[in-house]
């Protein structure tokens, strides 16, 4: 069964529509607050006519900003404001317009105006009347409280889960504490950990000389693997998501002894190992001079490699070539010879007409050596004759020899001449 639309139908629907989408901007401005809560993501809210540059006469609207807990306080930032000469901004530390003001009066055009709670609650109002009009106000707000744990006194280990978990800057959301040199390492027990740097309000200096938030892609400091390095204060402070390309990530605050601000507060958790894109505002060089260190490493080890292969090639060619063609050539053993001429030597190597065998007497493969003494004067005798006296006498006893210090062979051999 269709139904066919009828004009009441129509009426109601648009009533509906209208009620949804209008009466909570209405209601801001119509004696009532609009209550937002806080999270611990920063949050945008605009003034009513703002996207069309113009807020209406006559208004008083008002924002109540809950942090949801007594434990925790607001931060609001104001990031643009353009208000008639007439009318006016307050920011009250409480629900209530009794409560004391954070902000009284503020008109004009400006930015970078950041108000705190003492307690759980924020109340913005904005008020105009009819003799000017201007574009209204964009605000942002998050509820804060101290997360640093105890990595201001020691490095603190963090395990990252699936769940978000937050850290902050040590007296967060007010101004960091002088001196700070704090450390946390975040761990994923599996895969990769994801974190976003949602606010950054920290000293300007140049190369974040004096103080700094530094965050590598590791677990250990290295100029190679930082992904972040801020020194900016709010608004233009820098904001990232990153995932990292291991398991870990280190964290790094460090402020000198003078001015502090708000500081930093960064979400992170542990998702699935994928390729990590990461996204940064006023992103640091190193990020580009990692990449071109990495990839001029990665070339000059393959170079070395093959320059070490071409090496162990030549070396096993010339191996080869010299087993190919050995330059030592074989030697054929020393023989001694049993006759020479009909003539056999004796056992001490003496023919019979009692001349000692010399290599010039034996041909060819035949030769041996015989190795002659040095008397202890120096001289040798061969064949019975000495330097010194001339022939010797066959009569004369190895006696006689030894006392003369010559040693004759008389057709005996001395007792130290060897064979080879």
């Amino acid at each position: 069964m269709s139904v066919t639309p009828t004009v009441p139908n129509i009426v109601c629907l648009i009533c509906v529509l209208t009620l949804k989408f209008i009466s909570p901007v209405s209601s801001q401005c119509s004696g009532s607050a609009l209550t937002l809560t806080a999270s611990d993501d920063l949050t945008t809210v605009t003034s009513d006519g703002y996207s069309s540059g113009s807020y209406a006469s006559d208004l008083s609207c008002s924002w109540l900003i809950d942090s949801g807990s007594s434990a925790e306080t607001v931060i609001v930032f104001i990031n643009h404001y353009d208000i008639d000469a007439s009318d006016t901004i307050d920011i009250y530390d409480g629900f209530l317009t009794s409560n004391s003001s954070l902000k009284s009066g503020l008109t004009g055009n400006g930015n970078d105006k950041e108000v705190l709670t003492t307690g759980q609650y924020a109340l913005v109002v904005l008020t105009t009347d009819s003799s000017g009009q201007a574009q209204g106000f964009s605000l942002q707000y998050v509820k804060a409280a101290d997360l640093s744990g105890t990595g201001c006194t020691a490095e603190q280990t963090l395990t990252a889960t699936s769940a978000e978990q937050y850290l902050t800057s040590p007296a967060f959301p007010s101004s960091y504490t002088g001196n700070s040199n704090c450390r946390w390492l975040i761990e994923a027990t599996e895969g990769a950990v994801y974190f976003e740097l949602m606010l950054s309000d920290i000293e300007t200096s140049p190369n974040c000389g004096f103080d700094y938030l530094k965050i590598y892609d590791s677990s250990y400091v290295c100029e190679h693997t930082l992904t972040v390095d801020a020194c900016t204060r709010y608004p233009d402070g820098n904001t990232a998501t990153y995932t990292s390309n291991g398991t870990s990530v280190l964290v790094l605050f460090v402020s000198d002894a003078t001015v502090g601000y708000k500081g930093f507060k960064l979400k992170f958790s542990a998702v699935s190992a994928t390729t990590t894109v990461a996204t940064q505002t006023a992103a640091s060089e190193d990020t580009g001079f990692a990449l071109g260190m990495g990839v001029g490493v990665a070339t000059g080890v393959v170079s070395t490699l093959m320059v070490i292969g071409i090496i162990q090639i030549i070396k096993s060619r010339l191996q080869a070539s010299k087993l190919g063609s050995p330059r030592v050539r074989n030697v054929l053993p020393l023989q001694t010879p049993t006759s020479f001429g009909g003539k056999t030597p004796t056992g001490n190597g003496h023919l019979p007409n009692g001349h000692i065998l010399r290599n010039g007497d034996i041909p060819g493969s035949q030769r041996f050596s015989v190795t002659s003494s040095i008397s202890s004067s120096g001289n040798s005798s061969r064949n019975g004759r000495t330097p010194s006296t001339g022939h010797s006498s066959p009569n004369h006893s190895d006696t006689q020899n030894k006392n003369n210090n010559n040693y004759k062979r008389n057709g005996v051999l001395p007792t130290n001449i060897g064979h080879v």
